[in-house]
């Protein structure tokens, strides 16, 4: 038995023997949950304790009371409740979260057969609750995720609650306990994160469960491995096994939830491209010799969080290979299907274990599964990458032009193991991928300087005085003196550090990349957006643009919020909105919408007429539901600029905590919709970005 699991052993000993000598009332029992339940008690952990007595009977508040003290005294933290079987059963099966909690009931002491009665009841509570609460249940597990972040790419694991961690294997519990899946063999795996959490307590000598790197060298040595990279190492392989069981486990219980549904409706994605019972699907019309019908099926997987079944990522290696140069609706899949956190890097993963990514990065047969010279580095040069491109999704909101940074996060190393410098390699890589993507000129120009010079901050602050002028006049000749391409190299600096391994991005190397970047930003005047031009001449209508074949939306009313009707319908038409203006004029406000469809094609004639006569029938006047998630907001200068996630209806929310402006105007690169308005007025700055931040992270 390994230190960590003795200790655990210890624990629970202690505990089992203090709770056994409890004095319970007659017929009544006490069980347990949580880590006491599972046995995975440490000596920082909690009791987590219920006291059941049957339904017919009352216990007094002053004899419970004094059942804990023994506990109190012992000096353990205690969490405890009262319940009947009826009671337990009847809150287990309440909500997903509450019926979770309940899951892990084991006997302590007393009337065991009350114990093994109630949790029956728990489990067939879950049940029925599980069938009918299936996608509250999960978005719970979404909703931890996204707090967490997953082990495999976090340089700080949260070793319970982050995706690939011990509250995962938990899930898959609860899904098999659901007769949904089955529960996968992740023993090795469990007991693995089991220890190091449990080394994590007693090295902290507290309840922690993140594991930083100041612990790492002690719980690594403690467990056998050379360093604490190496620990790390097995972490990530342990993390991955548990994120993949989890999604197997997810796509088979979507499959089983689907097929006991009275409601098996297929609901359209994109073109070509449904979600069937909670997995990504082909439509029956999807067209099997159109080859952009990968990125479409990617970039629906990486904004919905579906899953793609093996099966559906075959029927795609069968389409035609992919032409050399890319529409823009194919280029806006493309960054969609790069802008997840969450999802990217499994996406990634399953389309090159089917033999696709490599169509979309024709490079990556070279660093798949290659070794980095450098000794800081814990991944393969691909895994690194793709942590790095996860990073990005997480920092795109943090600057003006999200699709640029997924871009070089996807190619910064990408030029290794050529033999020369891999920062050229890259360079030349990135400037013909933005080429094949149709950015222009100056944005190759910036992607091509950024991957060119993506060691040059840290260079900078690890060989000059990150204050002087020296430093900062080096930086901005490698930037060739462009405000975008700096923010955007500051920002890799820190995801590409954060995903090389631990210690890496340290607060030394934060100080310098903050000093010498904040004096090159100071040198360099921001490009202000100017008011757009508006050419909407009537109240509702449809303009085709021949020279790139797109749509406008065009749009006149009185007062700005009145532009939500416009955008409720454009929703409702399953269109997507890729670019925005709204301007103030004399007799209230202009508007323009560039769209493209999500489904079918566009017939100028017969939509118009549909458009203008919904419009003014106010058939469709209700915006989606609003898609909370990570959010900016900011003043540059006299203009206000909000950043988020771009979902259809989120440009009509937005809008509707916005004051009267003179105009604002919207771009969404990289699936992040970029809103700047000029509002009207002395306007509260700092209560206006809080009041819209707020909002818009919490929904």
């Amino acid at each position: 038995m390994s230190t960590a699991a003795q200790l655990r052993e210890d624990a629970y000993t202690s505990a089992i023997e203090l709770t056994q000598s409890l004095q319970l009332p007659s017929g009544c029992a006490l069980a347990a949950t949580g880590s006491f339940a599972r046995r995975a008690m440490t000596p920082f952990s909690d009791l987590d304790l219920i006291l059941l007595h049957p339904d017919d009977t009352e216990l007094p508040e002053d004899v419970v009371a004094e059942i804990w003290y023994p506990i109190w005294d012992a000096k353990y933290r205690l969490d405890y409740a009262v319940r009947t079987p009826s009671e337990f059963g009847a809150i287990a099966g309440s909500d997903p979260a509450a019926g979770f909690a309940q899951l892990d009931l084991a006997f302590v002491a007393g009337d065991k057969q009350l114990v093994d009665s109630t949790r029956a009841q728990v489990y067939a509570s879950w049940r029925r609750l599980l069938q009918s609460n299936f996608d509250a249940f999960v978005d719970l597990a979404i909703t931890r995720w996204r707090r967490s972040g997953t082990l495999a790419t976090m340089t700080h694991p949260d070793i319970k609650n982050g995706r690939g961690g011990l509250r995962d294997i938990q899930f898959l519990r609860a899904l098999a306990l659901g007769n949904l899946a089955d529960a996968p063999a992740l023993e090795e795996e469990q007991a693995l994160l089991l220890d190091v959490r449990t080394l994590l307590h007693v090295t902290a000598r507290r309840h922690r469960d993140v594991l930083d790197p100041e612990f790492a060298a002690e719980i690594a040595h403690e467990l056998g491995f050379a360093d604490r990279y190496d620990l790390s190492a097995a972490v990530v392989t342990a993390a991955t096994a548990v994120d993949r069981a989890v999604e197997r486990a997810l796509a088979t219980a979507r499959g089983v939830v689907s097929k006991r549904s009275h409601n098996r409706t297929r609901k359209p994605l994109d073109i070509g491209v449904v979600d069937a019972g909670g997995e990504i699907r082909l439509a029956r019309t999807a067209d099997l010799d159109e080859p952009w019908l990968l990125l479409r099926v990617a970039a629906a997987a990486a904004r919905s969080g579906r899953s793609v079944p093996p099966h559906v990522w075959e029927q795609l290696r069968e389409l035609p290979e992919l032409p050399e140069r890319w529409p823009a609706a194919v280029t806006d899949a493309f960054f969609s299907l790069l802008s997840s956190p969450l999802n990217t890097p499994r996406l990634i993963q399953e389309m090159d274990a089917h033999g696709l990514w490599e169509r979309l990065v024709p490079e990556w047969e070279h660093i798949r599964g290659l070794l980095p010279r450098e000794r800081t580095h814990a991944h393969t040069v691909d895994y690194h990458s793709i942590l790095t491109v996860a990073r990005c999704a997480e920092a795109r909101t943090s600057v003006a032009r999200p699709d640029l940074l997924l871009l070089v996060g996807l190619y910064h190393d990408i030029g290794k193991g050529y033999g020369r410098p891999h920062e050229l390699v890259g360079a030349e890589m990135v400037a013909r991928a933005a080429a094949k993507l149709g950015l222009d000129l100056a944005d190759r120009s910036r992607v091509q300087t950024v991957v060119a010079e993506h060691t040059t901050l840290a260079r900078i602050v690890s060989r000059t005085d990150p204050v002087s002028d020296e430093a900062r006049d080096e930086l901005l000749e490698a930037v060739r003196y462009d405000y975008l391409t700096l923010a955007l190299l500051v920002v890799l600096a820190r995801t590409d550090a954060e995903s090389t391994g631990p210690g890496v991005w340290n607060r030394r190397l934060e100080k310098g990349i903050d000093a010498v970047s904040g004096r090159a930003f100071a040198q360099l005047e921001a490009l202000h957006p100017v008011r757009p031009l508006v050419a909407a001449d009537r109240d509702i209508g449809l303009r085709h643009n021949p020279e790139d074949d797109s749509f406008t939306v065009l749009w006149r009313g009185s007062y700005q919020r009145e532009a939500v009707r416009a955008l409720a319908l454009i929703a409702a038409l399953g269109w997507n909105i890729l670019s925005s203006r709204l301007v103030r004029t004399e007799e209230g406000y202009a508007g323009e919408f560039d769209i493209r469809a999500l489904h079918g094609a566009i017939d100028l004639a017969t939509v118009e007429e549909r458009l203008v006569q919904s419009y003014k029938s106010g058939t469709y006047t209700v915006l989606p539901d609003f898609v909370p998630g990570p959010a900016t907001a900011m003043w540059t200068g006299g203009v206000f600029e909000v950043r988020i996630d771009d979902y259809p209806g989120t440009l009509g929310h937005v809008l509707a905590l916005l004051p009267e402006c003179e105009w604002l105007s919207t771009t969404t690169p990289g699936a992040t919709m970029v809103l700047h308005a000029v509002p009207l007025g002395d306007i509260p700055r700092a209560t206006l970005v809080r009041n819209v931040t707020q909002a818009l992270v919490n929904g």
